[in-house]
């Protein structure tokens, strides 16, 4: 009986959370998406990088690893001004990434189905709570998903002199 209910029940749940999330793969915590272009904005100054160089691979691969595993929502979004500061702001350290097709971060929530841009604080506004956003079409996406720790996009930057704090 308790086998019985179990092979009811689980495909029945898997495929609730399916319809609700659109993703028959929201159980997949990989992230592993090929950017487009790379563009680290360095306390003012921005830093682009050129795909097919060591560096926009190195960035690509630790950002995949960063935003693979375990995943929260939350409704923390980014306004326009706060986005317009993270390019420009002294103080800020932010990486952003342009995806020439729309990405979905799997999860159970239906956020972020179709990003084309995901931008990762590092120093500054939210980069204490490991959040990063999305955008489509030059719009925020509504929430942000908050990773387990982005800590090593950041000392990628600072070793290979790609954006050093000041």
């Amino acid at each position: 009986m308790a086998g019985m209910m179990v092979l009811v029940l689980v495909p029945l749940i898997y495929g609730i959370i399916a319809l609700n999330t659109g993703d028959l793969l929201w159980a997949s915590p990989v992230f592993n998406y090929q950017p487009q272009t790379i563009t680290i904005h360095c306390f003012g100054e921005d830093v682009y990088l050129e795909m097919g160089t060591t560096d926009f691979d190195g960035v690509t691969e630790v950002v995949n690893q960063s935003l693979t595993g375990r995943k929260r929502w939350d409704s923390l979004s980014i306004s326009d001004a706060t986005y317009q500061d993270y390019q420009s702001h002294p103080q800020m350290m932010v990486v952003e990434l342009t995806y020439s097709k729309p990405i979905r971060v799997h999860s159970r929530y239906k956020f972020f189905s179709n990003v084309d841009r995901i931008i990762i604080p590092l120093v500054g506004r939210h980069a204490q709570s490991n959040a990063f956003f999305g955008r489509r079409f030059d719009f925020p996406i509504p929430g942000s998903f908050h990773a387990d720790d982005m800590k090593p996009v950041k000392d990628y930057l600072t070793e290979n002199d790609l954006c050093v704090e000041l």
